[in-house]
């Protein structure tokens, strides 16, 4: 039997919308990029009445600082998990610490690395929540993670699969299989598709098994649909399946595992059992904040021509979208020739912050706070109006920079803040 490692070698909570609170963030890192990435795991252990989960991580070096040494340069940081049950009771606490040391100043800065972390326990079957906590050593700035995991019992039945472990690559010596695991779940142009792998437990003697694999859209439309059958490998089978990535367009996902035993005889009873996990397939050149074309184009509108408008909204095709949308941001890149485009990573980070802070009846990017918000960057100041005896609800927003005023009025009372100051002879000056 092959055996199966896990390498650790390999290279998210939401935020809730806010009415119309924005800050000055002259002092911020780009909205809507993970400080780090984190994926849990859940596995049957060997004792029935618990689950292992195994916990990853990935910290991108640019979020670190490094500390220059006589050798090179060090950075250092800490990892800690705590795992609360449905009544918010602490149940398990684990740490872990990582030094990272690196021989070029260029190797800190780098988009393209990161530091991977792993930590194992066990768990009772039931829904918790994990808290990540990331502290940097050097800067001692904190970053926080929440997400919510539902541990199966995997003893409930005599036929079950693991969760879904997306991987990068997978290598192979002396009949040893390494995988090397994708945390973030981001999948990148990939030629010769994704791998995945999962567990098959079968404690009721089934020999075979037929695997189908589905893959559908955020609106559960089937994107694609393969089958094989595989031997059963006694009472615990590691699957390792690939998926034609070339088949989906940029966009969110989910990865459907449909697992169905096959009956040895005519009187044996059919096992069946179901995972399913998210996955996102982006532009390798793109922030991670860009899933879906047709609204990145969308949302180019405050700073697009009508001719470039137009011309990426029309294409008639997905191919020829993403060039007409690539050859735009190229042509606005501060930086021409490197992989960074931090004109267009800006930009999108405040489309971010605006839906993040400015929503209401629709999305904050189409608002009047968050269209101004994306235009002209974050206020110098801001003077708020809430309760105003004579006079409706008011925000002014001060640009130091324009020298300029712009008063929003809830006219509604329902915090629906409109524009009253004309903005649009703001827009070539703010995007020089």
């Amino acid at each position: 039997m092959r055996k199966l490692v896990v390498g650790m070698f390999f290279i998210i909570s939401q935020v809730g919308p806010l009415r119309a609170q924005v800050d000055n963030r002259s002092d911020h890192a780009p909205i809507g990029i993970p400080p780090f990435y984190m994926d849990a795991l859940s596995f049957r252990s060997n004792d029935s009445s618990s689950a292992r989960i195994d916990v990853y991580s990935e910290v991108p070096f640019e979020v670190l600082q490094f500390a220059a040494t006589d050798s090179g340069f060090v950075a250092r940081y800490e990892i800690t998990i705590d795992i609360l049950n449905e009544e918010g009771t602490g149940v398990l606490e684990k740490t872990w610490n990582k030094v990272i040391c690196v021989r070029a100043f260029d190797e800190t800065q780098s988009k393209r690395e990161f530091s991977p972390a792993m930590g194992s326990f066990t768990l009772a079957p039931g829904a918790y929540q994990l808290h990540a906590e990331l502290r940097e050593r050097e800067s001692g700035k904190i970053y926080t993670q929440v997400r919510k995991m539902t541990v199966p019992d995997y003893s409930e039945t005599p036929f079950s699969v693991s969760d879904i472990m997306l991987v990068n690559h997978v290598t192979t010596e002396a009949g040893q299989s390494t995988l090397v695991p994708n945390v973030s779940g981001n999948l990148y142009d990939l030629p010769h598709g994704f791998s995945f792998f999962f567990e098959v437990y079968n404690a009721n003697g089934a020999d075979s098994v037929i695997l189908t694999y589905q893959v559908v859209d955020k609106k559960e439309k089937r994107m694609y649909i393969q089958s094989e059958r595989r031997r059963l490998e006694g009472k615990k089978s590691e699957v390792i399946a690939v998926m034609d990535s070339a088949r989906f367009p940029a966009g969110a996902y989910l990865l459907e595992i449909d697992a169905q035993t096959l009956r040895k005889s005519d009187t044996a009873e059919t096992y069946t059992a179901q995972k399913r996990r998210a996955f996102v397939m982006r532009w390798r050149s793109l922030p991670t904040t860009l899933a879906d074309i047709d609204l990145a184009i969308r949302q180019t509108k405050y700073i697009a021509s009508s001719k470039e408008y137009d011309a990426m909204a029309d294409a008639s095709t997905l191919e020829e979208k993403q060039k007409l949308f690539q050859e735009f941001w190229r042509k606005r890149n501060p930086s021409p020739g490197t992989q960074r485009n931090e004109k267009m990573e800006e930009y999108y980070s405040r489309v971010q912050y605006a839906n993040e802070h400015f929503s209401h009846f629709m999305e904050g990017w189409r608002t009047d706070m968050g269209m101004t918000f994306i235009i002209l960057g974050a206020p110098g100041a801001v003077d708020r109006h809430p309760f105003e005896i004579d006079s409706k609800p008011y925000e002014i927003w001060t640009y130091y920079e324009f020298d300029r005023q712009i008063v929003f009025v809830d006219d509604s009372g329902f915090g629906d803040y409109r524009l009253v100051t004309p903005i649009w002879d703001l827009v070539e000056r703010a995007n020089k």
